[in-house]
């Protein structure tokens, strides 16, 4: 029971572990024990990621982390699995060569590292918030952390690892851009409704900003192209002031004006704009642009305020955003089904 308690003794003392939604840290300074082909261990992107932070010492890591991670392993030979002893405590006992041990009594053959030292626990421990040992993280083919916890049941585990397999691998934009800690998080339905579509890109704009102007028409183009396979472009009006008062029709003259055909709401009070963008962090714009999933789930985040196609290099930014953005749907959206696949 007392090792039981200092497995877990970090965990009582933040409320809030984990970091579900964000980027995978590094694993470059972990001291490898023991690696697959001399390759040294790292997240790697397109691939689905397994990590398991352990302690030698801690029975939970034994009785169900090492078991689950086992089983796990079996099933999915896919997935890239890293065990990592992250050790904040016990550093007599909690040793690399213990460490390798443990990982062999299992008939595991994945790479093993170990973490922290005498005086410096585990820096790992903090870049992930880990809120002890056993800790799981299932980081998705994006680079996203999408699970982390102390116990990953059997089926909850092989349900969440068929899911993040079955999801295509596409590029995001890069985590200092802002927002990209919502990629992968479920979203609760809009005010304005709920789309039914396989895939909907929402994206915020008004009639008085310039950035909004430039982007109507690159959305447009995306409407048109991935139209017959299920994509909705959501043009989403918000008024400045909040308060201002407009009606759906103006809005969509507004839009048409802007070279956007597509359907268009409007947030009049800008509650929607903070419940999904403004509260959740620091944002560089109000004119964001945000894909969703039909079950709720963020695929792809543009922070604002712009984003098109373009050859000229000064607006490199906009258009490698714009192609991210493209490719991103393509992925994500079912192939549209010839003649012959249907049968017709």
């Amino acid at each position: 029971m007392f090792l039981q308690v200092l497995c877990v003794v970090i965990a009582l003392q933040t409320p809030v572990r984990g970091i579900v939604g964000k980027e995978a840290p590094t694993l470059r300074d972990v001291a490898w024990i023991h690696t697959n082909n001399d390759v040294t261990p790292t997240i790697k992107k397109g691939m689905v990621n397994y990590l398991f932070f352990f302690q030698s010492w801690c029975p939970g890591c034994h009785s169900h982390g090492f078991p689950t991670l086992k089983k796990m392993k079996k099933e999915f030979p896919e997935v890239n699995f890293i065990a990592i002893q992250t050790v904040f405590e016990g550093f007599s006992t909690n040793t690399k060569e213990r460490a390798l041990a443990d990982v062999i009594s299992f008939g595991l053959d994945i790479p093993v590292g170990h973490d922290g030292a005498s005086g410096t626990p585990s820096p790992l421990m903090r870049t992930y918030r880990s809120g002890g040992t056993p800790w799981t993280v299932l980081i998705d083919k994006q680079g996203i952390v999408r699970f982390n916890g102390f116990q990953l049941q059997v089926k909850q585990g092989e349900d969440l690892l068929n899911m993040l397999i079955d999801e295509p691998a596409y590029e995001l934009l890069p985590s200092n851009r802002g927002g990209q800690e919502l990629v992968g998080t479920k979203l609760k339905k809009p005010a304005f409704g709920e789309s039914s579509a396989p895939l909907t890109l929402y994206r915020w704009w008004t009639d008085t900003c310039p950035h909004c102007q430039a982007s109507l028409p690159a959305l447009e183009l995306l409407r048109k192209k991935y139209k017959n396979r299920g994509l909705n472009v959501v043009g989403v009006y918000h008024p400045k002031p909040p308060s201002k008062t407009i009606t759906k029709e103006e809005v969509a003259t507004l839009a048409n004006a802007r070279q956007f055909n597509g359907e268009v709401v409007i947030d009049g009070d800008w509650s929607q704009l903070k419940k999904w963008w403004l509260k959740s962090g620091k944002r560089p714009a109000t004119s964001f642009s945000i894909l969703i999933d039909k079950e709720g789930i963020v695929r792809f985040v543009h922070p604002g305020p712009v984003l098109f196609p373009s050859e000229e290099k000064q607006f490199a930014q906009e258009n490698n955003d714009f192609q991210l953005l493209d490719k991103s749907i393509d992925a994500l959206l079912p192939p549209i089904k010839t003649k012959m696949q249907t049968g017709e």
